[in-house]
């Protein structure tokens, strides 16, 4: 808990979503199960399909590096299934004989597959698209001279963006799109090619191109709901004609949000299935979605709009994860793709101006540089949600479901020597969105808590250990943290003055009730199962502990308290003594110490520790602070197992926290 002033600004900035995942199986153990067991490598997963469909569509979010570099290692993998057409949105008609005469020439000429792809789009100089007529081209020079000879299908032709005129119109898109609607021209190209040939082809798009069944909802305020259905994609095309000949496959990728929201993009199935990823250790794979445990999964991207209850089983029929959005990368910039062109023919040909626009040569660099940024372009699923650490890394879990506290977000910090062959201790810690990096905050500090636990390990001053960052729900945080049974020990006279003195501070505005027994519970007999399950910790009181800071302090007390066969070692730091924001006539620390007297833990067998500063909120902590003390120690706690440290000239913040955590670390997880 920081500055009483702004806890409306923190509530605001913090809002955490909804239990959307309350009618779930727990802990998406059925999904983990299922992926466990038919799971394929990706590439085995595709060619998988090929027994049974003729054409997979491959839908991408372009420009992803992964993905071009997946596709180019698949190709000598394909023609061996039998399979000898890629079918690649990029890529104008136009060039398919001078494409077919590159991928099978002598010599391999960069510049004109270079050539080619600017014919395409003057915008699109990202090296990976071209590097996959060079491996198509390498692989058929390796094949025999007779044999047959894989081949790259152009799916587009080239639009005439010089006819654009400040607005779209019926006759402005009728001479850009002057061979017809692309999605038609596509489906004809890949029936005519493909299907009626008795072909089989891997078509790599964009991901609304490859819909099939799916019909995405477009507003048209004289239809009921409001809404069209558009059918129209090439997938869907392709689908509505060949219904048993058709398979669609999303390559792991962000969604574009609902188009009012605040954040852009979003991860698909609402984060499940990067959480599901990581509870597999983001192992690559290729898996079906419909008749699995997965299909039901919920989306909530602009996919949803016009949908009750979208799921992801809903958009496509099978999936393909290579990496998490943390590890994703950009294509590469050919800083060749502009070469004897100029700006003048640059700017006439520029894709989509209500897209973008650029001014001159300088800012279309920069536009181009900027969309493979992906750091950038998937800030709201990187930056805004996992935090970044300098050392080992977090998994985290999203809306970690359960039946007595509104679902939150936890976030676990493994060490970078983190092995399965060793067992580690765990750290459960409180307010967990403010452990790890300063930048995902609503004040812009944390604890720094990896780099603080890596340092001590390295140095060998801890055991090894693990850190469970559970996020606090910041509209419910005052009861989730307050201790209930010394807030039930108060008189009526005295729960009507904490009522009172929390309505004045605007953390409740009806009565005040407690919820921290539903909190442990949580904590013990969900989390807790479920960290023991999934990671190689110990299970014992000895090596399990609790911290946290204010009120993350009072409800470790309350822990250790309520549950010392489960925590060894609790951190009580800053501790927030008087429950609500005033020292007179106040009643809770009294109950606090009171229960502290009738239920600390063994002293032989537990640790604790409490500390303070003296400027902002802890300036009230010291005479309350001397009150627990002597609990301590009437109940025989000494140095061996306990402490409290008083920091004079700090605060009550996370910078505070972070200067001194080292010490209840070494004190509680010393080896």
């Amino acid at each position: 808990m920081k500055n009483i002033a702004i806890t409306s600004l923190f509530c605001s900035i913090s809002m955490i979503l909804s239990n959307v995942y309350a009618q779930r199986t727990a802990h998406y153990e059925k999904e983990v199960s299922y992926l466990n067991q038919y799971g394929k490598t990706p590439t085995d997963y595709i060619l998988g399909k090929f027994s049974t469909y003729d054409v997979v569509l491959l839908g991408e979010d372009h420009a992803i590096k992964e993905d071009l570099d997946f596709i180019i290692d698949l190709i000598p993998s394909l023609y061996k299934a039998g399979v000898y057409n890629l079918g690649m949105e990029f890529g104008a008609s136009e060039m398919q004989s001078k494409l077919d005469s590159l991928l099978n020439a002598k010599i391999y000429d960069e510049e004109s597959a270079r050539d080619m792809m600017y014919f395409y789009n003057v915008g699109w100089a990202y090296k990976e698209y071209t590097d996959i007529y060079w491996s198509v081209w390498k692989f058929n020079k390796s094949l025999p001279v007779n044999a047959k000879k894989f081949k790259i299908l152009n799916l587009s032709y080239q639009y005439n963006w010089s006819a654009y005129k400040s607005a779209r119109t019926l006759e402005n898109m009728s001479k850009i799109f002057y061979k017809g609607p692309v999605d038609k021209f596509r489906a004809y190209l890949v029936e005519k090619e493909i299907l009626e040939k008795h072909e089989k082809a891997l078509l790599f798009v964009g991901n609304v191109h490859a819909f099939t069944k799916f019909k995405m909802a477009i507003l048209n305020m004289n239809s009921d709901n409001f809404c069209d259905y558009d059918d129209g994609f090439l997938g869907n095309r392709l689908y509505k004609k060949y219904p048993d000949k058709i398979f669609n496959i999303l390559l792991h990728c962000a969604l574009f949000n609902k188009p009012d929201q605040k954040t852009t993009v979003v991860s698909p199935a609402m984060g499940a299935v990067e959480t599901i990823m990581t509870m597999l250790k983001n192992k690559p794979l290729g898996f079906d979605l419909i008749n699995t445990p997965l299909q039901n999964l919920p989306d909530n991207s602009t996919y949803s709009l016009g949908y009750k209850n979208l799921t992801i089983g809903q958009l496509f029929d099978g999936y393909i994860f290579l990496k998490p959005f943390s590890q994703m990368n950009g294509c590469t910039i050919d800083t060749l793709f502009f070469k004897n062109k100029s700006w003048n023919e640059i700017k006439q040909q520029m894709p989509d101006p209500n897209w973008f626009v650029a001014k001159n040569m300088d800012e279309y660099w920069r536009r181009i540089k900027e969309f493979v940024d992906i750091r950038l372009r998937y800030k709201d699923v990187i930056d805004s949600t996992i935090p970044r650490v300098k050392s080992g890394r977090i998994i985290r879990y999203k809306n970690f479901p359960s039946n007595f506290v509104q679902s939150r977000n936890v976030d676990i910090w493994i060490p970078d020597d983190y092995d399965e062959s060793k067992i580690y201790s765990v750290l459960y810690m409180n307010d967990g969105q403010m452990l790890f990096d300063s930048t995902t905050t609503w004040n812009k500090e944390s604890w720094e808590v990896a780099d603080v636990a890596s340092k001590l390990m390295k140095e060998g001053k801890v055991q090894r250990f693990i850190v469970v960052g559970v996020w606090n729900i910041p509209t419910l945080h005052h009861s989730d943290y307050f201790p209930q049974k010394p807030f039930e020990s108060l008189t009526p006279d005295q729960k009507e003055y904490v009522n009172t003195q929390l309505q004045k501070a605007g953390i409740t505005k009806g009565i005040f009730k407690p919820n921290s027994d539903n909190y442990l519970k949580f904590l013990v007999t969900e989390l807790k199962p479920f960290i023991d399950k999934h990671y190689s910790v110990y299970k014992d009181q000895k090596h399990t502990f609790i911290a946290g800071s204010s009120m993350g302090g009072l409800i470790s007390m309350y822990a250790i308290c309520e549950y010392p066969a489960v925590f060894g070692g609790a951190a009580c730091m800053s501790t927030h003594w008087p429950g609500i924001f005033s020292v007179e006539d106040n009643p809770v620390p009294d109950a606090f110490v009171n229960y502290m007297r009738q239920h600390l833990p063994n002293p032989k067998t537990h640790k604790i520790y409490f500390d303070y500063g003296d400027h902002t909120l802890d300036a009230m902590y010291q005479p309350l602070q001397k009150k627990a003390d002597v609990v301590m120690k009437d109940k025989g706690y000494k140095a061996k197992n306990w402490k409290t440290l008083f920091f004079p000239g700090k605060d009550h913040s996370e910078k505070s926290w972070q200067e001194r955590l080292h010490i209840p670390l070494e004190f509680l997880i010393q080896k």
